[in-house]
């Protein structure tokens, strides 16, 4: 169980820190000359609204890993250990790099008005839910809604955090070079965070 959370805050730090979650925040606000205040509310919204988009499926995942678990008692404990294996196998083997434009002159091409930007970023946001994070919802279904809504609470708070620390950075204009790694390498991360909760999971569920 443990397990379970300390993977969910790693992917959550993990996704929080590529560049395509927060970077084309900081190159609209200062393009578009956003006070920092703007900054703060309008990356609060996004951050949010990537948290429901992720939280809406982990919750349908948990529901669904507590009924199997009530069906196929504990041998679905090993059986979800296998399949967290498996899926950091993937997640590390596929590694594809996420892609974006964080040229401030691509966004001067497109000026919209405050209203539809948060809009773009809204559905952008929501529409990018950490899919890594989500069979670790389905693992933690085994134990109980307690335990997936605990998930959820846990991942919701740690990526908004992580999301509007990020964007204030960059909008101050600091140098986040990490960003460049964990972009090309967050995948086999993940896939190493995965493969490790599952083996622990195995010897200690």
């Amino acid at each position: 169980m443990f397990t379970v959370i300390a993977g969910t805050i790693l992917l959550a730090i993990v996704h929080a820190l590529i560049p395509n979650h927060w970077l084309p925040l900081v190159a609209v606000a200062r393009a578009e000359k956003w006070k920092p205040k703007e900054v703060t509310g309008i990356t609060l919204i996004a951050a949010m609204a990537h948290v429901l988009g992720t939280v809406a499926l982990g919750l349908v995942l948990g529901k669904i890993g507590k009924e199997l678990e009530e069906q196929y008692g504990n041998i679905i404990y090993v059986a979800y250990s296998v399949l967290l294996i498996v899926f950091g196998l993937i997640y590390y083997t596929v590694n594809l790099p996420h892609h974006h434009h964080s040229g401030q002159e691509d966004v001067v091409k497109y000026k919209r008005s405050r209203g539809k930007w948060i809009l773009i970023f809204i559905v952008m946001m929501f529409l990018s839910p950490c899919l890594e994070v989500e069979s670790l919802f389905l693992s933690a279904g085994a134990y109980g809604m307690g335990l997936v809504t605990m998930l959820a609470i846990i991942y919701a708070i740690v990526s908004m955090t992580g999301i509007l620390i990020l964007v204030t950075l960059g909008y101050r204009g600091v140098k986040l070079l990490s960003a460049h790694f964990i972009e090309h390498n967050e995948k086999r991360i993940s896939g190493i965070v995965l493969i490790l909760v599952g083996i622990i999971s195995f010897f200690l569920h």
